[in-house]
């Protein structure tokens, strides 16, 4: 009995002499367990889209934190976690031939997260300090030590560096709506902090009563089990209660518009023009063949501009100096004020000529045309030229009611770190990057709905939808809206599964804002999402055609819109905390041998 007796039932006089001897875990095991970890986490997403093999995604990882302190186990952790990403991520190498080491970059940057959350396990539950009592280990539940280390790890991704929320631990379970409901509460963190839960369960009770072996660092199989099962039943119970909530018809519909034109950065005004025409017919199709009234008409980003972009002027008007010419008389800001206005009336007639062509083709009686959402190229003259990547809204007199400017670029994508500032790095970058960013959320008040823009990336940046409708419900004047409609062009990708990755996002966002989802892709994720995250209807890839979405409004305004994510941005700062630690003793260390030597 005494040889079975667990390290947990002993006194923590005893520990230090009846603590488990760990021998170094050889190479070969620890790489299969780094492999088994990817490969498992990989299955788990898309392509192959294997959702509850998440729930045991985790279990080498907790294999490879009880190893002995004395076992190499970073080195081949960080080269499994390095060929997930690579594989995961593999269609940003096909945006441009530039992106190729920036992919590579990427990879290796999240790769680092599965061995920081390893080496803080480690060091919370004290593998490395076989001299203190399992008393101490024991104060909170490994479970929940786990899920706060990886949680707060995935906050610190989805600010740090990148910003990306792509591929976070619940997205693994977007096909499976009752378990994302929680999404509401606590955005995708919430499902990620169940996940790891179960994870831990399942370890526990493996290592328990199958392996027979005891665990140097996991708790009594039964508190991870009750604290694990407790949680996943409430939120199997709260996904079927918020699924059944209750949601009225807009009675609007909207017309996305989805099609595959390809596109490359140095792309010139005669192939923009082409693009724009396809689109424009493509318009004027989709209001002949539907069989109800149109409201809006949804182009996917950029493909609105056809070399044209949207033009404005501030008070603070100064003449670029690109535009003056040192053989003629200067340039004047009221000559650029009324250049500007002149094409701004050409970019309104040409917008007028597509409404007007969708209300003679419709075969239903409409007093005024759809109105037109495109994604299209803004410049702004004021003391300085700005250019954004942008959203426009002709409404249905044919005037522009709205624009958005993209809040989040893109890295290396649409802007370069420096780019402004070193002459160098401007001079070898493609046209099109180095763009502004914009700094606030907008809302198109239609007639009868109400739709906030986003743009590209956004929903997979989950932090700026949420903190866009957290802005617009604390307003003076707050009115949220009815939907979420996204424009993007991710046509780069060339169909791989960073565009099912991107469309996961947008189904956790939808969640988490209580609102559907509309979105209009150019080669990408032409797709109604409801309130729920339901693909409602999705475009196949590669697929040109139209989804006339008809969403349902949700009066429902989230925990997650109301408070945003400052409770896993207290996992974070406690994961930053513990990281900040464990590199303090490292450098102690270091430097006491450095010292001895």
């Amino acid at each position: 009995m005494s040889e079975n007796k667990s390290v947990s039932d002993l006194p923590a006089s005893e520990v230090a002499t009846k603590q488990p001897s760990l021998d170094p875990a050889s190479m070969r095991w620890l790489s299969a367990a780094s492999s088994a970890f990817a490969v498992v986490l990989w299955l788990s997403g898309p392509p192959f889209a294997i959702g509850p093999l998440v729930f045991i995604a985790l279990v080498p990882l907790l294999a490879i934190a009880e190893v002995s302190p004395s076992s190499s186990w970073k080195r081949p952790l960080y080269a499994a976690s390095l060929a997930y990403w690579l594989l995961s991520l593999q269609g940003l190498r096909y945006a441009h031939p530039l992106m190729f080491l920036p992919w590579i970059a990427l990879s290796g940057y999240l790769a680092i997260y599965p061995v920081l959350f390893i080496a803080l396990l480690r060091r919370l539950r004290l593998v490395d300090n076989c001299d203190v009592s399992q008393a101490r280990r024991d104060r909170v539940p490994l479970c929940l030590v786990a899920a706060v280390v990886w949680v707060g790890l995935e906050w610190i991704r989805n600010y740090f560096f990148t910003g990306i929320s792509v591929l976070m631990l619940g997205h693994a379970l977007a096909d499976m709506p009752m378990l994302i409901q929680i999404a509401d509460l606590g955005g995708t963190y919430a499902v990620s902090f169940v996940i790891v839960c179960v994870n831990v369960a399942m370890f526990d009770a493996l290592n328990r009563w199958v392996v027979q072996r005891t665990s140097s660092v996991s708790d009594s199989p039964m508190k991870s089990l009750v604290t694990a099962g407790g949680l996943l039943i409430a939120t199997m119970v709260y996904g079927a209660m918020s699924m059944n909530a209750e949601t009225e018809p807009t009675g609007k519909t909207i017309a996305l518009l989805g099609d595959n034109e390809l596109t490359v950065y140095e792309q010139d005004i005669v192939r923009e023009q082409e693009i724009f025409a396809t689109y424009g017919q493509m318009a004027i199709d989709a209001v002949a063949k539907s069989n109800t009234r149109i409201d809006a008409v949804v182009w996917p980003e950029s493909m609105f501009s056809g070399g044209l972009p949207w033009m404005t002027t501030g008070a603070d008007l100064v003449v670029p100096d690109f535009m003056q010419n040192p053989a003629a008389a200067p340039l004047q800001p009221e000559q650029l004020r009324f250049a500007v206005e002149s094409k701004q009336n050409d970019f309104l007639d040409r917008a007028n000529s597509i409404q007007r062509a969708m209300r003679a083709s419709s075969t239903v009686p409409t007093e005024a045309p759809p109105a037109i959402i495109g994604g299209c190229g803004l410049v702004q003259y004021a003391d300085r030229p700005s250019q954004y990547s942008g959203v426009v809204w002709v409404n249905a007199t044919g005037n522009m009611s709205g624009t958005y400017s993209k809040n989040h670029l893109v890295l290396f994508g649409e802007t370069i770190p420096l780019v402004h500032s070193l002459p160098w790095i401007r001079d070898i970058v493609p046209p099109g990057l180095g763009l502004d960013r914009g700094t606030q959320p907008e809302r198109f008040d239609l007639d009868g709905i109400s739709l906030m823009p986003n743009l590209c990336i956004e929903t997979a940046v989950e932090r700026i939808p949420v903190n866009h409708m957290h802005q617009l419900n604390s307003r003076a004047n707050p009115k949220l809206p009815d939907a979420i409609v996204t424009l993007t062009n991710d046509v780069w990708f060339h169909d791989s599964a960073v565009v099912d990755h991107h469309l996961r996002c947008a189904q956790l966002v939808a969640v988490g804002c209580r609102r559907p989802i509309l979105s209009a892709a150019n080669g990408g994720p032409t797709v109604w999402i409801d309130s729920a995250g339901r693909v409602v209807e999705r475009l196949a890839k590669g697929q040109s055609d139209v989804i006339y979405a008809q969403p349902r409004r949700d009066s429902r305004i989230s925990l997650y819109v109301r408070i945003g994510s400052w409770p896993a941005g207290l996992m974070g700062a406690a994961t930053l905390c513990g990281l900040a630690w464990m590199t303090f003793e490292w450098l102690m260390r270091r430097r006491k041998r450095s010292v001895i030597a």
